[in-house]
């Protein structure tokens, strides 16, 4: 009953959505076909699975299937899962756009309820801000996951962080809207603990110090910025990540890769 709750909760914040609901723009795919920018946050999932020419990939938390495609469009065989009937209406239509129907095959249910039933092996399972909406359950998510994996299945997932309690304070005091659903924060220590439980090899590539600022300031597609703008966005990633090395200053992220059986590119 308490996961039926949830669920109902979570599936009409996400049905209210606003998804992108046409094809997915061109310089869009070639930069995630490409991946030459692996120090960016938001192209380092696509850059550490590497060539995924006939993998099999489960997606968790897939919303409107533009990363589902994306990864079918590059060779992958991709399984789908989210919570709003909505969305996977959408991810279905945009999965036609592109041709790879016979690639992607997505489910409307709740995760749990998917995991509960699947028998499959995964070559990679992979989630991008999923885990975070996970947090009542992530323990036993985790569990069933592992029980998906063979000893060689890949792991990744895009993550908002909260690793140090002042500035997770600081943040909520700030006059500026939380949004999201009533279990969703970002992933803290404790929840690192759990991951690492069932991933003990697991690895974080942190970012989101002055990206965070950044993304306030400028919104908008990376792919549309001009030559200027795309320089200094790239400057600053590369800065981030210096800075979070740094001890001590790696509390300070905002975003995170977690990525386990994987051998990650190097930065270029």
């Amino acid at each position: 009953m308490v996961h039926e709750e949830r669920w109902l909760k979570e599936q009409e914040f996400f049905d209210a959505e606003e998804y992108s609901e046409g094809p997915i723009p061109a310089n869009t795919i070639e930069r995630y076909r490409l991946c030459r920018k692996p120090f960016l946050p938001a192209e380092q999932p696509f850059s550490m699975i590497g060539d995924i020419r006939g993998k099999r990939i489960l997606e968790l938390g897939c919303g409107d299937g533009g990363n589902s495609v994306l990864l079918a469009l590059k060779g992958a065989s991709v399984v789908g899962i989210d919570i709003s009937p909505r969305a996977i209406q959408i991810a279905r239509k945009r999965a036609e756009m592109h041709g790879v129907s016979d690639s992607v095959e997505f489910h409307a249910m709740p995760l749990e309820a998917y995991l509960e039933r699947a028998e499959e092996k995964f070559d990679i399972i992979i989630g991008f801000a999923v885990l975070h909406h996970l947090l009542p359950v992530l323990d036993s998510v985790m569990s069933t996951l592992m029980k998906l994996s063979k000893p060689e299945t890949g792991f990744v997932f895009a993550e908002p962080v909260s690793l140090s309690d002042s500035v997770r304070k600081l943040r909520l005091a700030l006059p500026i809207k939380v949004y999201g659903t009533p279990d969703e924060r970002p992933l803290e220590p404790r929840d690192l603990a759990i991951l690492r439980r069932h991933l003990p090899e697991m690895k974080l590539r942190t970012s989101g110090l002055l990206l965070r600022v950044w993304g306030r300031l400028f919104p908008g597609r990376y792919e549309d910025f001009s030559g200027f703008r795309t320089a200094i966005f790239d400057t600053f990633a590369r800065l981030d990540s210096a800075l979070l090395a740094l001890p001590g200053i790696g509390r300070l992220a905002s975003s995170a890769v977690l990525y386990s059986g994987l051998r990650p590119n190097a930065s270029k």
